[in-house]
């Protein structure tokens, strides 16, 4: 069964272009059903339909990921953090952080990539970047190195993506 799939996805990627297009993820995610989530129980009470508990989510990950100086602790953690990076870096640190980047250290990021997680933006699972590294390697390494030289990185390299997987328990809450 799995040697069939691999021979209908090799043949698909051919298909479709031989790109990470969206026509080849929507092609192999067509077999998926999506379950949407229809109540979920807060802190407030429960939350029901489709817009509240979506609405709800946004709110809540909004408040936990961004940065708020007036939470209790944040005015102390802050004062930690500033007074224990160095103001500057020592010559060996700094040539640590300035070396270029090797393959082997591509390499070794890419192995320390947990796998069973969401994918990313790509769609790519972890999974892929540990199956084809002797391949992706590299192509890192360029882009990794182009970066570092020019200073400049592509406005997506910055971006996550969220996705709520549900885990044993109680569906409705949101701690599941």
């Amino acid at each position: 069964m799995v040697e069939r799939n691999r021979h209908l996805s090799a043949s698909n990627w051919l298909k479709y272009g031989d790109t990470c297009s969206r026509t080849f993820f929507d092609f192999h995610r067509a077999g998926n059903k999506k379950t949407f989530l229809r109540e979920l129980e807060t802190d407030g009470g429960t939350v029901i339909g489709q817009n509240d508990p979506t609405q709800y989510i946004i709110e809540y990950y909004t408040r936990l990921y961004s940065s708020n100086a007036h939470s209790p602790g944040t005015k102390e953690a802050q004062k930690h953090c500033w007074t224990s990076v160095p103001a500057k870096v020592s010559g060996d640190i700094n040539e640590t952080l300035n070396r270029k980047f090797t393959l082997s250290e591509i390499h070794t990021a890419i192995n320390a990539l947990p796998k069973g997680k969401a994918h990313g933006n790509d769609g790519l699972p972890m999974e892929f970047s540990h199956e084809c590294a002797k391949d992706i390697a590299p192509i890192f390494l360029q882009a990794f190195t182009a970066m570092f030289c020019t200073g400049r990185a592509s406005a997506s390299i910055n971006k996550g993506l969220i996705t709520l997987i549900p885990k044993a328990g109680d569906r409705a809450k949101l701690s599941n």
